[in-house]
């Protein structure tokens, strides 16, 4: 992938992760958080399913069930009960204060991601978990 390309993903993803909270805000207004989790994830699966079957070299035949087992397991823990716990705090906090706090999850991953994984803990990985805990700190003063 291109540094370019990258780039423009990267803006585009904020960007959507950005407006998103503020959608889902306003959405949670007037409806519980588990009704409002169900439609946000229905539209979200017809329109995969739709994208899915449109573009044939969408390879999905090569999945294991092992695979499936693996993602089926993040769909439940991020999917539903992360965003379900989410849309929870955001229908009672601010939504300035809910997004900061709950986009400290990169800690638990990088913690985990070290211990689970195996992966190195490098001097800049060092650097950023202490600079989220810090920011956590301010956050919650």
């Amino acid at each position: 992938m291109t540094d370019k390309k990258a780039f423009v993903l990267w803006l585009l993803t904020i960007l959507f992760w950005g407006i998103s909270p503020i959608i889902e805000k306003l959405g949670l207004r007037n409806v519980d958080p588990l009704p409002a989790l169900f439609i946000r994830t229905s539209v979200s699966a017809v329109i995969m399913l739709v994208i899915i079957l449109a573009i044939p070299s969408v390879e999905i035949s090569s999945i294991t069930k092992k695979d499936f087992f693996i993602l089926a397991l993040s769909g439940i823990i991020g999917g539903f009960l992360g965003m379900y716990t989410y849309f929870s705090l955001l229908k009672t906090k601010a939504a300035s204060k809910v997004v900061p706090l709950t986009s400290t999850y990169p800690l638990v991953a990088t913690i985990l991601g070290i211990l689970i994984l195996k992966e190195k803990l490098t001097l800049s990985k060092l650097i950023g978990t202490i600079l989220v805990v810090i920011g956590i700190f301010f956050l919650f003063r």
